[in-house]
């Protein structure tokens, strides 16, 4: 999104598909807040050596192993 200072205050261009996904329409009002939302940026060889840590952990599973959705999942 963009912020654009106009003589009023500040305009933030919402992008139309975002506008479509979220329902909103010209002249609606919008409340915006700071989210404490943490975002970590990885490099491609930092995820590669992240899932090549991951499966040196795997354990190989016992050949007759068969996963039951409906058992894992009964209450």
């Amino acid at each position: 999104m963009k912020l654009t200072r106009t003589p009023d205050g500040y305009v933030v261009q919402v992008p139309a598909d975002v506008a479509a996904a979220l329902g909103l329409r010209d002249g609606d009002d919008v409340e915006l807040s700071k989210a404490s939302v943490t975002t970590v940026a990885v490099s491609p060889a930092d995820r590669d050596s992240a899932i090549a840590r991951m499966r040196a952990l795997a354990r190989p599973l016992p050949p007759d192993y068969k996963f039951d959705r409906e058992e894992a999942n009964a209450r």
